[in-house]
């Protein structure tokens, strides 16, 4: 959630009263100590020491000057560079009492921040306030709105979650939010127990806790029999877990529900992860694409990655073993099929360009019949 601070320029417009002599020479310094602040780290924070000095002294301006709109400017300002986010919101709201300038990127980025928190620690109906009170400062923000498209799912509330998703997918036509207003608009099919079940797995993939992610996801399947997109998930994460044995089924579930060519990719990668393991089978079909291509220089080392991940891949070593024949490698291609036929001794196709690629590497050509 945190971000690098794009800094506004905030001018003060009216007539506001001149600062103190005290509070200004205290204003002055702390402006001093933040400057050298931003120059010496790269992260900031409110305990460092350059900046623990330049709060402190503006600090002890506002107490002099209670009234006074730019002492209270450059409080918000420190406060949220430094990520002191509730300070920060009560300073932004004390200077804007004060009749300081609007500042609607600033505000929604502090609330943002505060609602997240907020999330973080499963206070959902603070994080939905401070959510609103970002949306209410930059109507058109459309992080804010998505937010609280997803906290009112998590509450149960699909009326209110559409709003706000379509709100979200209206501002920002992101695959995301699109794809999240898709869901909010299913919800009232699969029910709300279903669709919080699904946003708790969500919430939890993102996370990296897959095992919660993958119970969630369990329940979401099981409250809605009828729903794909619970078993897409858990199709997606049991192969990124590296259990492609559980994730087959899901996916031949998937692809029988929608045969596009992505959703055929992965149920090809996850049957043959069945034999050689995911990371191998992923690298075994970068080596097929790279042939594919043309590129057999990248086809070759693919396959070296798949056969080094999984030593007993037979159709990854009968690969290396043909591209790096029409490479004129001919020593890897007998170490190849030396090997596809020690785990696969039938194969008859390997046995001959063994003896083409022996033949070959023994006279220094390639003879006809070449792979």
């Amino acid at each position: 959630m945190r971000r690098a601070w794009t800094w506004l320029i905030v001018l003060f417009i009216g007539g506001a009263l001149a600062l103190s002599p005290q509070a200004a020479k205290l204003l002055d310094q702390a402006a001093a100590y933040r400057k050298q602040a931003e120059a010496t780290y790269k992260k900031h924070y409110p305990d460092l020491d350059l900046w623990k000095k330049a709060i402190r002294l503006g600090e002890k301006a506002a107490k002099i000057d209670p009234e006074a709109p730019e002492v209270w400017r450059f409080l918000a300002e420190v406060y949220t560079e430094t990520g002191w986010w509730i300070r920060a919101a009560e300073a932004w709201q004390k200077y804007l009492e004060l009749g300081g300038a609007t500042t609607p990127e600033a505000l929604a980025e502090v609330y943002k921040h505060l609602g997240y928190a907020a999330y973080q620690r499963g206070a959902l109906d603070e994080a939905i306030a401070w959510y609103e009170k970002a949306l209410k400062a930059r109507p058109d923000d459309a992080e804010a709105a998505a937010w609280l498209g997803r906290i009112y799912v998590e509450k149960g509330d699909p009326k209110a979650a559409l709003k706000y998703w379509q709100l979200a997918a209206k501002l920002e036509p992101s695959p995301k939010n699109r794809y999240f207003l898709k869901l909010a608009e299913t919800m009232a099919r699969y029910g709300t127990q279903a669709a919080r079940a699904f946003y708790q797995g969500y919430a939890a993939y993102e996370r990296g806790d897959l095992e919660t992610a993958l119970l969630f996801f369990k329940r979401a399947a099981d409250l809605a029999p009828g729903w794909l997109e619970p078993r897409r998930w858990l199709a997606r994460i049991y192969l990124e877990a590296g259990l492609p044995k559980e994730a087959l089924p899901y996916w031949e579930e998937v692809y029988k529900a929608e045969p596009t060519p992505e959703n055929a990719h992965f149920l090809k990668l996850a049957r043959e992860a069945v034999k050689g393991g995911v990371q191998a089978s992923q690298a075994f079909f970068e080596g097929l694409a790279a042939y594919e291509k043309g590129d057999l220089a990248a086809a070759q080392a693919a396959f070296e990655r798949a056969v080094e991940l999984n030593p007993d891949y037979a159709k990854a070593w009968k690969w290396l073993g043909r591209v790096a024949f029409e490479r004129g490698d001919f020593a890897t291609a007998v170490r190849a099929y030396r090997e596809a036929l020690r785990l696969n001794p039938d194969d008859r196709q390997a046995k001959y360009f063994l003896r083409l690629a022996e033949r070959a590497l023994k006279s220094g050509g390639a003879p006809q019949g070449a792979p």
